[in-house]
């Protein structure tokens, strides 16, 4: 499953990048809307959007409301990331057809949840297992990787 993060925080990406590599996910970062644009008209193997508000000062929604005039990106789905939103900007996005608001700090798991489910429901069962490669994990691999997040959780939580 490829994600399409649209978030200049490297520890967002950090900590999704980590829960990806589970089952032979990728998150692609950008740090640009015109970037991210051409990215969704080229690239027809993006699973999933995970965007924080505002990029570099642009508006995220923009984004989705260019997915929702493409029929080919219109079913993407779409995860806010916001440390702060107002009970007005999320209606908006909920009205924008936002699969989901999650508020930072997060957890990975929910945005992978997130996404998956909303795949479910539009392409099929079938299809969300053939992107989540079953893969045995490595146990002493998987406890650092919840200690990294614990960690990079207690610098963000004051």
């Amino acid at each position: 499953m490829k994600i399409l993060l649209l978030d200049d925080d490297i520890e967002t990406y950090r900590i999704l990048q980590e829960v990806a590599q589970f089952s032979s996910s990728e998150v692609i970062q950008v740090s640009d809307i015109n970037e991210a644009k051409m990215l969704l008209e080229h690239r027809k193997d993006i699973d999933g959007i995970v965007a924080e508000v505002r990029l570099n000062g642009q508006p995220t929604w923009e984004i989705l409301s260019f997915m929702r005039r493409n029929e080919n990106i219109e079913e993407i789905p779409f995860v806010i990331l916001a440390k702060e939103l107002t009970e007005d900007e999320e209606a908006f996005f909920k009205h924008m057809k936002a699969t989901a608001v999650l508020r930072k700090p997060f957890n990975p798991l929910d945005v992978f949840t997130e996404i998956a489910e909303d795949l479910k429901k539009k392409k099929g069962e079938e299809y969300v297992r053939d992107k989540f490669e079953e893969q045995e994990v490595d146990k002493s691999l998987l406890k650092k990787i919840i200690e990294k997040l614990v960690t990079i959780l207690r610098r963000i939580i004051p």
